[in-house]
């Protein structure tokens, strides 16, 4: 039996997204899966309680199981690391597998001791990005990770694309934490926006893509941050309604043409459902921007004046407008 352990059940729809793929993956019949709450998919899941599971794997695991830490950035604290190594050894102490599957090594830095005995405790090791490839490498945690693109860009139930002929539908999604407590981050990122709008809402529509509701961890509740949106753009922003499946979130990025996002999986779910997309945000050696590199996404610069933030996207809107009048689909 395959034990799948991730963030799932959190109330980020982007973790919900890796469980639907790595069960498509490796199968649900063969899985089970270690969650917080009940995961947000279409189709229930039975799981094994976070809490209760890292409290005694022993109570959970047989031998001959294998335990995998699948997706997402799982080191987003020390401590986490020390939970996940802690879950590892008890696995292998009764004779389990383990193995790490596309995760991203971003935030490792604060974990590197319990993140070198982890790897070395596990018979396979694949992350998301060439970036953590060679950040493992470097920090000299371990030089047998290879490369496995996120769990979410292989997701196989997906519905179709929409075309729209009329208007242009941009997607906006930022989950950047500052703009909860930076009130100067916040007026920055509704002013970007504006200008935006400004210029394209004669043949554009505007909505936000809310992905987390965490009430526990209210700055990574991003409904909030979409009602934020939807003011400052005196309602020109649609904040949508926070999906209650991650099938509801994919068919949200089946009807958007255009995305800038601050978030990953708003990248990824552009990429998979045939939107043009754009990371913006601060630049620097974290996971969006290693997520745009190795997909060739344009990356916004959020740190320029925004009348040059804006322009960037208004040139990616427009660029997108064009090639739709070259292939017969006009936006009036």
């Amino acid at each position: 039996m395959l034990f799948l352990y991730g963030a799932y059940g959190t109330g980020n729809l982007g973790d919900d997204a890796i469980l639907k793929a790595a069960l498509e993956i490796h199968g649900r019949n063969n899985c089970k899966v270690v969650s917080y709450g009940s995961p947000f998919l279409r189709q229930e899941v039975d799981y094994i309680d976070h809490f209760a599971f890292i409290d005694n794997p022993k109570e959970f695991l047989s031998p001959g199981d294998t335990l995998i830490f699948a997706g997402g950035g799982l080191f987003w604290t020390a401590s986490h690391a020390a939970v996940m190594r802690r879950c590892a050894e008890s696995a292998r102490e009764i004779g389990c597998d383990v193995q790490v599957e596309r995760l991203g090594a971003q935030g490792v830095h604060a974990a590197i001791d319990d993140a070198k005995i982890l790897f070395s405790l596990c018979s396979r090791i694949s992350v998301r990005d060439h970036f953590s490839v060679d950040l493992l490498k470097q920090l000299n945690v371990t030089d047998r990770a290879i490369y496995e693109p996120d769990f979410v860009l292989e997701l196989r139930d997906k519905p179709a694309k929409k075309f729209n002929k009329e208007r242009i539908v941009v997607g906006i999604s930022h989950s950047a934490v500052p703009f909860y407590y930076d009130e100067a981050h916040r007026r920055k990122t509704l002013h970007i926006y504006n200008l935006i709008v400004e210029r394209c809402f004669g043949y554009c529509d505007f909505v936000y893509i809310p992905h987390t509701r965490h009430f526990n961890v209210i700055a990574q509740n991003d409904v909030i941050y979409g009602e934020y949106f939807w003011q400052a753009s005196r309602g020109r922003i649609q904040s949508l309604p926070f999906p209650s499946t991650v099938e509801e979130l994919l068919e949200y990025y089946a009807g958007v043409d255009v995305v800038f996002a601050w978030r990953y999986h708003a990248l990824v779910l552009a990429k998979v459902m045939g939107a043009a997309a754009a990371f913006l945000g601060q630049p620097g050696g974290h996971k969006y921007s290693a997520f745009a590199k190795e997909h060739q996404l344009p990356q916004i610069n959020f740190d320029l004046e925004p009348i040059e933030v804006a322009a960037s996207a208004v040139r990616l809107i427009n660029r997108v407008s064009k090639k739709r009048e070259q292939v017969g689909v006009t936006a009036s």
